[in-house]
């Protein structure tokens, strides 16, 4: 079995880590193929030595979908890639799906059956095609499995194996340590439905400059597509200006400040996760959310683009600081557990 992992963004890299680290021990061939989707070769390759590997292929071209489809689908062919495995909702996870349907070869989805019921939203459209095609569905939670029972006419199997996350936050432990002895809030935002609308960045800028009166500070790395859109909004500084703003942080950094924090306000997907793990209340600046377990626990809140009930649910969230939820996103080992069903259930066995 040669496993090909086709990932195009930071946070893929982080996630993978565990899965590399199991296909290493379990002495199992593969290559990783970058479809070069987060374009800055500085930072990405920062991320790949922290998490200790490396892009065996990056797409050499200009990116588009189309032609990383392609790419993919040549490298398959070239180097014998008998399984594809893909991670969560990008452009890149439906690169790889759809490389391995017409390269006649199987397809594993890392985080399947999550679901926001948002299909507006292309990562949801990208969800239900990967997981329509996956050969193998490996589910966070229980909740993820349930849903995924339902769906009629899933060619793959369904297994449970836990959140690579809880690996590599453990597993980086003694990397993450406290930036700020002071009470912050930690923020990021990043979203298309943020940043492509006026009205709801001013809205949100303007609770998060409210909310400095609660906290010492107020952490945020801008992703830069949020700085763009703050250029071209044409917004005014004064809405930032209780705001510690910060050029975009390495992905242990961005845990250490995750880790220490008072409370997280963010929109993205992961961090959601990540917050959960720590116990660290989170606030997520969204009307919906594919990680309801979180919201079940208690342990997150949506607040939509409402300045009055994002400072509301963020004073009400900083109560729950440091509680310890049930593990939902499971043990470690993760990574591992994926591996042997790789090696299980592939057929013909592996070598």
């Amino acid at each position: 079995m040669k496993v090909g992992i086709v990932l195009g963004t930071r946070p893929e890299v982080m996630k993978n880590y565990a899965i590399v680290q199991a296909l290493r021990e379990a002495s199992i061939d593969f290559v990783v193929l970058h479809t070069n989707q987060h374009q800055d070769p500085l930072l990405r390759d920062v991320i790949f030595n922290r998490m200790g590997y490396e892009p065996d292929f990056i797409f050499p071209h200009v990116y588009s979908i189309g032609a990383a489809i392609d790419w993919v689908c040549k490298l398959i062919h070239l180097y014998k890639i008998d399984l594809i495995l893909v991670n969560g909702d990008t452009a890149a996870s439906l690169v790889g799906a759809l490389a391995a349907i017409y390269s006649d070869v199987e397809l594993a989805h890392v985080e399947a059956g999550l679901r926001s019921f948002d299909n507006r939203m292309y990562e949801e459209r990208n969800r239900i095609m990967v997981d329509s095609a996956a050969h193998y569905l490996f589910a966070y939670t229980q909740h993820q499995v349930e849903y995924l029972k339902k769906i009629p006419d899933l060619r793959g199997q369904i297994f449970n194996v836990g959140n690579t996350t809880v690996d590599l936050i453990q597993d980086f432990s003694h990397a993450l340590i406290k930036l700020r002895t002071d009470n912050y809030a930690y923020v990021t935002l990043h979203r298309k439905e943020f940043t492509e609308n006026y009205h709801r960045m001013t809205s949100v800028f303007t609770a998060l400059n409210a909310l400095a009166d609660e906290f010492d500070a107020m952490i945020f790395p801008m992703h830069p597509r949020t700085w763009s859109a703050v250029k071209n909004h044409g917004l005014s500084q004064d809405l930032l200006s209780r705001i510690t703003v910060i050029d975009p942080v390495d992905p242990l950094t961005s845990l250490s400040y995750e880790k220490f924090a008072e409370v997280i306000i963010t929109d993205s997907g992961t961090i959601q996760e990540e917050a959960y793990i720590f116990g660290v209340p989170c606030v997520t600046v969204r009307e919906n959310t594919e990680r309801p377990e979180t919201i079940a626990a208690g342990a997150n809140v949506l607040t939509g683009f409402s300045p009055t009930v994002i400072c509301e649910k963020v004073s009400l969230q900083k109560r729950y600081r440091k509680q310890k939820f049930p593990p939902v996103y499971g043990e470690h080992g993760a990574g591992k557990r994926i591996v042997q069903i790789l090696k299980a259930y592939f057929p013909g066995g592996y070598s």
